[in-house]
Order: C-alpha cells, then sequence, then structure tokens
C-alpha cells in the first residue's frame, strides 16, 4: 500500500516542542483512523524526498521561514511540487507549504500589506467550496488559528478560492483538482496557540489568552485523509457536497477579541 508523505519543512520553538511535540505530530493526530501509512520526512535534516509512485498523498507543514527568502531547500521543495501535480497526487500545503505551493505553480508568496495574522480569526467559506470535498461539512463561516507574516499574494491561473477573510484573501485555495492550501492551521489547538502568541508578540501580557477550540478547522486534515482513501483503497466517493448549515450559521459565537 501507498503512504501519505508529511514533508516538514520546519520546526515549532525548542520549549513547544518539549511541550506539545512538533507540526508532524499535531498533523498526525488529526488525520484520523487510516488504513494508509503515514511516514514524516524531515526536509531540514535532508532526508530524501520519496519516489512518487510510493506516494498516495503529501501533506507540506508550516515553517518560520519565509518563502521569498528561496531558501535552498525551499527551492527544492519548489520543483517536487510540480512533479507531484504532473502527477495528480493529492497535496495539501500548510501555511507556509500553501505559499509556497502558490509560487511553484505560478503565483506569487510574500509579505502581506495587512500585516502580521496571529490568533483566533472568522473565515468565510466562498461559493466555490460548496463542492469541494476539503470543506465536507463545514459551516458558511468558521473560526481559525493563525500565524503568519507572508501570505499567496498572486495565485497561479486557474486556482480557486475557497476562503478568505478581511485580512487575507487566500485563506484556502483549490490550485488544481487534487492540490489544496490553506494559510491558517489546521493542526493547531488552544495550547499551542497560545505557545506561538507567547513567543511572538512583544508584549502578551496585553493580549487576552482565552482562544476558543477551533473544530471546523481541524476538520480540514481528515477529510484531506478522506480525500486520499478514496482514490487510494477505491472507496465510494464522498465527494458530493453535503450541504450547508443555514446561512447564518457560524462554527461558535465570535469572541470579543480578535489577534491580529
Amino acid at each position: 500500500m501507498k503512504t501519505v508523505y508529511i514533508l516538514k519543512l520546519g520546526e515549532t520553538f525548542p520549549s513547544t516542542k518539549k511541550k506539545f511535540g512538533d507540526f508532524d505530530t499535531w498533523i498526525i493526530k488529526l488525520l484520523g483512523k487510516s488504513n494508509i501509512k503515514i511516514k514524516t520526512i524531515n526536509i531540514l535534516n535532508k532526508q530524501g524526498l520519496p519516489n512518487l509512485q510510493s506516494a498516495a498523498g503529501f501533506i507540506l507543514t508550516g515553517s518560520h521561514s519565509m518563502v521569498s527568502d528561496e531558501l535552498p531547500w525551499s527551492l527544492k521543495i519548489e520543483k517536487y511540487i510540480k512533479k507531484i501535480a504532473s502527477k495528480d497526487i493529492p497535496l495539501l500545503g500548510i501555511c507556509y507549504g500553501h505559499q509556497l505551493i502558490a509560487k511553484a505553480l505560478g503565483g506569487r508568496s510574500s509579505f502581506n500589506k495587512n500585516g502580521k495574522e496571529i490568533g483566533r480569526v472568522k473565515i468565510k467559506r466562498s461559493i466555490s467550496s460548496l463542492t469541494d470535498p476539503l470543506f465536507k461539512g463545514f459551516p458558511k463561516e468558521f473560526y481559525a488559528f493563525e500565524t503568519h507574516y507572508q501570505s499567496a499574494i498572486k495565485l497561479p491561473t486557474k486556482a480557486v478560492v475557497l476562503a478568505s477573510n478581511s485580512k487575507d484573501r487566500h485563506q484556502a485555495v483549490r490550485f488544481t483538482k487534487q492540490i489544496w492550501g490553506v494559510q491558517f492551521h489546521p493542526e493547531f489547538d488552544i495550547n499551542i496557540m497560545k505557545e506561538y502568541i507567547l513567543h511572538q508578540e512583544e508584549t502578551p501580557n496585553k493580549l487576552d489568552l482565552k482562544v476558543n477550540h477551533c473544530t471546523a478547522s481541524n476538520q480540514i486534515l481528515s477529510n484531506f485523509m478522506s480525500i486520499v482513501e478514496e482514490q487510494e483503497l477505491n472507496l465510494p466517493s464522498t465527494n458530493s457536497f453535503r450541504g450547508l448549515p443555514n446561512e447564518s450559521d457560524t462554527e461558535e459565537e465570535e469572541l470579543p477579541l480578535t489577534f491580529r
């Protein structure tokens, strides 16, 4: 049986890693139970990239690096993304991974003119997401955890926006039939988000750390795994959309404070 490969493009803060694990462990926890093997490839440790014939799917993690710096390892992954795209293998990019996919397929990623986005934010789905399997079961509006300076500034030709907010128009994108990217972090939980706020904000004591759950956004990962399973295990397709909740429905009541 083929493997879902998590291409680990960076590491979290050492103290966070000690308490809660790292990017790949957070992702694996939320992928759900599956008969498909999952393997992490640590790119910064110069682990070799797998043969595409062995791959059922790929997930590109976030990173504390910047896509616009064009680091050697990042440029190498860009070329690999193009190969994945040519083989129609399911691929999901998260934050840095999302931005790198955009760049690799002909778009541009750089600093967001709207500034840094950090904390729990509200995101609205687009009409195009209504039939997209990555958003199966999602409310029209949902909350997600974020921490980023850069964004996918310009999308490749034929890319479709699936979700956005006032800070970033490209919160979720379908780049091709089999390739998706999300700017938010579906792998984060409350504890991880608090860690990032405390590490990155100069005056964290002035921030309300009572961030809430983002259970809908977590579902991105299990939905992606379902897409892979349907293809790899020849399961009956569930790609048809189940239907949205009522137009006014959101994941949960909005909190007074949204971090920026």
